[in-house]
């Protein structure tokens, strides 16, 4: 609240009132002491009394102009043994008018009784003195009258017991002081007026109270008005209005030489506040006001320890070491800068945003609304409080949009913009980035950030990277462009494009995908994944779930060392090291494995299916739907087959993994090796011996046809990649009463 000039004007005019007392007090002394007959002097003059007079007026004039004039109604000097001059002086119904030098207005002091002791130069009011400042005088009065009565108590001041010293130049009251003036009354307890300092001292109770429109009550302790420099200064200030208290241990008001209040200083404890629901406290050590023209504040600075809060629909408080306010029209705000360890909290306790920053820069509009935020002189944070979470977004500099209910729209962080994501039971998420641009739903909370430049991500063991991200919190994605990776678990994938989801955990990647799966152990009873190598996945896509340990892609490629499986569709799951593929219109599954023959010879074994189901610790991978198996030297179709791997030799994963052992194919098996075919129902085929040995089912008998010998059929046909024969029978496992033959082409 900017101080009323007109009304800090007027009381400062009171110390002028003390100073034409003092003026006439010398002027009285002279008139005393004057031999000049009086008019109307009495009869009888008493024993005590040295010489009286009636009725007398006395004027000074300077350049045609009246100065003063003085006029009391009878006065008496009395007899004093040792001074033949007279003794102490009583003056009675006394008046002291006082013109300015353009005669447009006058001061006039009155009072009953004074007393004047030429010796001790005392001269004291007995009873109740008025003093009328600034009454109309556009017409001069004449010597010896007072002013107009309607021209009178424009400033009007009202005491007992004063005392002026013509020696000391001080006048003084320990009585109740009052004035009154247009728009304003006040009262205090005991003054003193300093004529050589020109100072006013009010000794205690000061109170003002004005009648204005914008209401107040002006209380302190007590209070001083110096002419040079000219000031006023409240001792222990109160400034009380409806709406707003103003307080502080001193309160120093600087006026210019036209009595418009140019700066106000509070100083210690120095607190303001505005009751109510939609009030605010502001506490401080010291603050100054500077004004322009009539009662236009200009700039403010507020430091020590600056705390403020308030309350209402959108609750706020903050400190800060200092704070700096620039005014436009209207006394509005306009800018503000906090500085020192600003701390800015806006929203209830668990649904709130914060500011932290060495100094901020604030824009408002219109006084209220909050425009923009700019922070400065070193790193800032902001944390955005939504029980249980936390988020905390870290900047070198940052700068903010506001709504129009004063909250947080957007944000601009960099460099080393960084944002920490903490909900209690879980893993702290970090997110980094050269710049950061966060937009605000209308409550307050983000709703979604772009972070451009080097972006990092990480989330307990899950790291990703990229050239930028943009994150929507509806979905909490992260959505990442730009030679985008994420690496967990030993884990490492990349993509055109990737998504997080942080509620999930799910990974998507798009276009180009490449995993990796790293630190494997060597499963020594395992078989086509037991190898301690990197596996490897390709894709068009990938969609990684449970830490990334299960994921699924499409147009996929799996391998480790030589082998190798290639699906439309693949799911592999790294815990177990299992894989589903599955096949479509764009492909088949297919499959590649290693036989090794007795000689040591390796070569690989290609089955191609519809599906693909395998789990290492069981060697067993199970093949559906229109399954082909391509040896060296044979093609094998059937139904379904299952290849049987044997274990990986050793624990250090250096030696061959994904051996073949055995095939067992069910369903319509056909057979092409060379120029002989075979057909069957049931098809075991050993790796190592190159063996086949095929069966039939009930009513149709496994067979072999060579071009050259004809055909064969039995319950079941054993025969051998190597060589031309072929055992007709049950064999080992033929059932009872069947008969064994063998068949040898030449």
């Amino acid at each position: 609240m900017a101080p009323n000039p007109h009304i800090l004007r007027r009381i400062f005019a009171a110390a002028a009132a003390l100073a034409v007392l003092i003026a006439a007090g010398f002027y009285l002394r002279g008139i005393i002491k004057s031999q000049k007959p009086l008019a109307h002097l009495p009869k009888q003059i008493p024993e005590n009394v040295a010489r009286s007079g009636a009725g007398f007026t006395y004027s000074q004039s300077e350049g045609g102009k009246t100065l003063f004039t003085i006029h009391a109604a009878n006065f008496q000097q009395f007899k004093e043994p040792g001074h033949p001059e007279g003794g102490k002086a009583a003056l009675h119904d006394v008046s002291i008018v006082v013109y300015d030098r353009n005669n447009n207005s006058s001061d006039e002091i009155s009072g009953s009784d004074f007393l004047y002791d030429p010796q001790t130069g005392d001269m004291s009011a007995n009873g109740q003195v008025q003093i009328d400042l600034e009454a109309d005088a556009s017409v001069s009065a004449a010597a010896g009258q007072r002013p107009a009565p309607e021209t009178r108590n424009l400033i009007h001041v009202n005491t007992s017991g004063l005392t002026f010293n013509r020696k000391s130049g001080i006048a003084h009251t320990s009585e109740k002081i009052e004035f009154r003036f247009p728009g304003a009354k006040g009262s205090a307890v005991g003054a003193t007026y300093n004529a050589q300092q020109s100072v006013l001292t009010l000794s205690s109770a000061v109170r003002i109270v004005t009648t204005e429109k914008q209401k107040a009550t002006i209380t302190g302790q007590s209070a001083s008005i110096k002419k040079d420099p000219r000031e006023i200064v409240l001792h222990a200030a109160r400034v009380e209005q409806p709406e707003r208290t103003l307080s502080a241990d001193q309160v120093r008001i600087l006026l210019r030489e036209n009595s418009t209040v140019e700066r106000v200083e509070g100083e210690g404890n120095l607190r303001a506040e505005a009751p109510g629901p939609q009030g605010f406290e502001l506490n401080a050590a010291q603050g100054k006001l500077l004004l322009v023209g009539s009662n236009q504040p200009q700039s403010a600075a507020i430091s020590g320890n600056v705390n403020f809060a308030r309350r209402g629909k959108s609750p706020a408080n903050g400190k800060a070491e200092n704070l700096a306010l620039l005014f436009g029209p209207k006394g509005q705000i306009r800018r503000t800068q906090a500085s020192g360890q600003v701390d800015l909290v806006q929203g209830a306790m668990g649904k709130s945003q914060e500011l932290r920053a060495a100094a901020v820069d604030l824009t408002v509009r219109n006084g209220r609304q909050l425009e923009k935020a700019v922070t400065s002189q070193g790193p800032a944070e902001i944390i955005l409080t939504q029980q249980p979470a936390t988020n905390t977004i870290t900047a070198g500099q940052f700068q903010a949009d506001f709504n129009p209910d004063n909250r947080l729209r957007s944000v601009v962080g960099s460099p080393d913009a960084k944002i920490i994501s903490e909900t209690a039971g879980q893993p702290a998420r970090t997110a980094t980035a050269r710049e950061l641009t966060a937009a605000f739903r209308p409550d307050g909370t983000i709703a979604a950030a772009d972070l451009k430049g080097d972006f990092h991500y990480q989330e307990g063991e899950r790291k990703a990277s990229a050239d930028h991200a943009h994150y929507t919190v509806a979905s909490e994605t992260y959505s990442l462009q730009g030679n985008p990776r994420v690496q967990e678990g030993g884990v490492e994938l990349s993509a055109d494009t990737l998504e997080l989801n942080r509620k999930t955990g799910t990974a998507v990647g798009r276009g180009n995908v490449k995993t990796t799966y790293n630190d494997l152990k060597a499963q020594p009873d395992g078989g086509m994944l037991a190898s301690g190598a990197p596996i490897h996945v390709t894709g068009n896509s990938v969609i990684a779930r449970q830490a990334v340990a299960t994921a699924r892609y499409t147009a996929a490629r799996l391998w480790q060392g030589p082998n190798i499986v290639e699906a439309p569709l693949l799911s592999f799951n790294k815990t177990d090291r299992s894989l589903l593929a599955q096949g479509n219109q764009a492909g088949r599954v297919t499959s590649v494995f290693l036989q090794s023959e007795k000689t040591g010879k390796t070569t690989p074994v290609t089955v191609a299916a519809d599906r693909l189901s395998y789990v290492d610790a069981e060697r067993k991978a199970v093949f559906s739907g229109k399954v082909e198996i391509h040896a060296e030297d044979a093609i094998m179709n059937a139904d379904s087959a299952q290849v049987l791997l044997l274990p990986s030799r050793g624990t250090s994963g250096s030696s061959p993994s994904g051996q073949l052992d055995r095939i067992v194919a069910e369903g319509d098996i056909r057979i092409q090796e060379r120029d002989r075919k075979a057909q069957g129902s049931r098809l075991v085929y050993v790796a190592q011996e190159q063996k086949f040995v095929l069966t039939g089912s009930e009513g149709n008998l496994p067979s072999i046809f060579d071009a050259e010998h004809g055909q064969i059929s039995g319950n079941s046909l054993t025969f051998f990649t190597q060589g031309d024969r072929v055992l007709v029978g049950s064999g080992d496992s033929a059932p009872a009463g069947s008969q064994k033959q063998e068949s040898r082409r030449e």
